[in-house]
Parts: structure tokens; sequence; C-alpha cells
């Protein structure tokens, strides 16, 4: 598929990223996946956010520019998303701990290299932080803005 707009690029990178935040907020209270699960609210906003990524993911690899620049693992990510949106029924709670306590720093940082050396996310991150202010998320503007500090760095 031919390059898309910057801007839709830059958008997809902040919903993953800020996904990925969301995740560990949701998980933080948490020592396995079965405690996860039994927490239904925190159970369901995980594998809701999990679902983002693996979309912005999916869209993003649409762009060749970004395509180019992914690691092969990152279709592992979309494939993975599917599985639980189409097999919700039997998902795995051990599998989804290791994802989201293992696997998702691993994206995490390599989206942010990606960020760093190839992206500029600024205008995404400005109009984020602005709408996460408003609804006064703390949590996802310091993140906004740790984001903002290493993509500049």
């Amino acid at each position: 598929m031919s390059r898309r707009k910057q801007r839709d690029i830059d958008l997809f990178l902040v919903d993953a990223l800020v996904a990925i935040e969301k995740i560990r907020i949701y998980v933080r209270d948490f020592s396995d996946g079965y405690a996860l699960k039994c927490s239904g609210i925190n159970w369901d906003a995980t594998i809701r956010q999990l679902e983002i990524v693996g979309e912005s993911l999916n869209n993003l690899l649409e762009d060749d520019y970004f395509s180019s620049l992914a690691p092969d693992y990152f279709r592992k990510v979309v494939n993975f998303r599917n599985e639980m949106a189409h097999g919700y029924f039997g998902i795995d709670s051990s599998e989804v701990w290791n994802v989201v306590t293992r696997k998702l720093p691993v994206l995490e940082n390599d989206l942010l290299e990606i960020v760093q050396n190839s992206i500029d996310l600024s205008e995404a991150l400005a109009a984020e932080i602005s709408e996460y202010r408003k609804l006064q998320n703390v949590d996802i503007v310091k993140y906004l803005e740790l984001v903002k500090t290493k993509a500049a760095s």
C-alpha cells in the first residue's frame, strides 16, 4: 500500500504507545495472569488495549515507510490481536501475562527507537497531551510528556 499521510502514522504510533501505558497501569496491582483475569474490569480493559496495540500496528504495517522500519515480530503482535478478537473465549491468562510483562516493554522500546530515529511525533503528542489533560488523566499525560522528551533526544 502507498505511504499514508504522516499524520496517520503519528496517530497510530501514539495510540499504540498510550495503549501500552494503559496496560501497564491496569496490571500493576496483579502478580499473575490468573489474578488479572479474576478482576473483570482490569482484564477486559487490558484485552481491549492489547487489541488497540495490534490494530495500530496493523495500520502502521500497511504503510510502506513504517513497514520498512519495523521488526519482523510486529506482524506477530497483529496476529495475537486477531487471535484475541476472534477467539475471546479461549484467551489464556498466562499468555496474556507473558505478553504484558515481557513482550510489551520490548515493543514499546522498539516503537520509541523508530520514533527517535525516523518519525516526528511532536504534533500528535501535543494533541494527545491536550486531550488527556482535558480528561484529567495525569498518568497518561505524564507518560506522553516522557515520550515527548525521549522522542526529542
